[in-house]
C-alpha cells in the first residue's frame, strides 16, 4: 500500500525467520520473492526507490531539497580575495556566494543523489572530520537552483535561511560584484512572521517536511519499548514550524513545548495513535520518499515496531 519493495536478502531473512512478523504484512502466499522490505544501502539510493528511472528536479524534489537545506545547509557569503597574476599583489576582492551542506560520511550517497538530480554541485571529503561536503557554486545557483526555486514558487522556511537567501538575492539582483560595494546593513531583509497555519497551507509543505526530517529528524525506540519520532529546531521563531509539523503529521495540534537550555523546541510523537500517523505520513506515496541514511533508520524502525506488543495493531505499510 505505501512502502517501496526490493529483494534485499537481509530483511527477507529477518521476516522469513519470524512468522509473526511475516503475517503482519499480510502478503498472499507469503512467498519469499514477495516479502522483502526495502532496506536501502547507500549505493541503492536512486535505483531502489525510483526503479532506475531518471529523476528530474520537479517541484516535489525541490520542496524536499529546500527542507533539507533549511535543516542542514547554509549559504556561504564572504570576501573572495583576488590577486594580480603578474605582480601577485592583492586587488579588489569579489563576493563569494555558495550553498553548502556538511554531513556524516554515511550519507555520501544522499549528496551524490542531489548532484545527480540537479546536474550541478561538487562533493569533497573533509579530511579532519568524518564528514563530506556538497558545495553549489555561484554559477550553480544562478543557472539551476534559484531558477527552480522561483519557477515552483518555493521558499525557505527557517528564518536563518530566509535571511541568507535574501542577501544572496540582493547581491544577484543588483549585480554587485565587488566586496567593498556590499553594505549588509543597508539590505532591507523582510522576514515574514508566520504562524503554523501559514505553513500547513503551503502546497509544498509535506515534501518540505520530508527533507527537513532527513536533516533534523529521527526515528527510535526507548529502553521501555516506547517508539518515537522526534524533530527539533532552535529559536522561538521556529516553534511555529514545529507546531505545523505536528499538525501535518499527527493530525492534531501540538501540546505545549517548552524550550530546553539551548533554546531548542523538540516535537516528540510517541503514542500508538501518533506512531500510526507517523507511519502513514512517511510511507505515503503522495509524499516524496525518505532517502539516504534516514530511510535506512526508518525501515529498521518499522521492523523493530513489529516485535513490540504495544504496537501489534499498527497498520504496517505494504506494497
Amino acid at each position: 500500500m505505501f512502502l517501496y519493495f526490493n529483494n534485499n536478502l537481509l530483511v527477507k531473512k529477518v521476516l522469513l525467520n519470524n512468522k509473526s512478523l511475516l503475517n503482519k504484512f499480510k502478503i498472499p502466499g507469503n512467498q519469499e520473492g514477495n516479502i522483502s522490505l526495502l532496506y536501502l544501502k547507500s549505493n541503492q539510493i536512486g535505483s531502489s526507490i525510483f526503479n532506475n528511472r531518471k529523476v528530474i528536479p520537479d517541484k516535489k524534489f525541490m520542496s524536499m531539497f529546500l527542507g533539507f537545506i533549511d535543516g542542514d545547509g547554509y549559504f556561504d557569503i564572504g570576501e573572495q580575495k583576488q590577486y594580480n597574476k603578474k605582480t601577485h599583489s592583492m586587488v579588489k576582492s569579489t563576493i563569494r556566494i555558495r550553498l553548502a551542506t556538511n554531513i556524516h560520511t554515511r550519507d555520501l550517497a544522499l549528496l551524490e543523489y542531489f548532484v545527480e538530480v540537479l546536474g550541478v554541485g561538487k562533493i569533497s571529503k573533509m579530511s579532519k572530520r568524518n564528514q563530506v561536503r556538497l558545495i553549489f557554486f555561484k554559477q550553480d545557483l544562478v543557472g539551476t537552483i534559484i531558477p527552480l526555486i522561483k519557477n515552483y514558487n518555493l521558499e525557505f522556511l527557517t528564518k536563518e535561511r530566509q535571511r541568507q537567501y535574501a542577501i544572496v538575492s540582493h547581491i544577484l539582483d543588483n549585480n554587485i560584484i565587488q566586496w567593498d560595494e556590499l553594505n549588509l546593513n543597508s539590505i532591507d531583509i523582510n522576514l515574514y512572521s508566520s504562524n503554523y497555519i501559514y505553513y500547513i497551507n503551503l502546497d509544498f509543505f509535506q515534501d518540505w517536511i520530508i527533507g527537513f526530517t532527513i536533516a533534523e529528524g529521527s526515528f527510535g525506540i526507548k529502553k521501555n519499548n516506547s517508539a518515537f519520532y522526534q524533530i527539533r529546531q532552535t529559536g522561538i521563531e521556529s516553534y511555529e514550524i514545529i507546531k505545523a509539523i505536528c499538525l501535518k503529521i499527527a493530525l492534531r495540534k501540538a501540546y505545549l513545548i517548552k524550550p530546553d537550555s539551548s533554546n531548542s523546541y523538540q516535537l516528540s510523537l510517541s503514542s500508538v495513535k501518533d506512531i500510526q500517523c507517523v507511519i502513514d505520513f512517511f510511507s505515503s506515496p503522495s509524499n516524496y520518499p525518505l532517502i539516504g541514511y534516514k530511510r535506512i533508520q526508518y525501515e529498521e524502525w518499522l521492523i523493530k515496531l513489529l516485535k513490540i506488543k504495544r504496537y501489534e495493531r499498527i497498520r504496517m505499510p505494504i506494497k
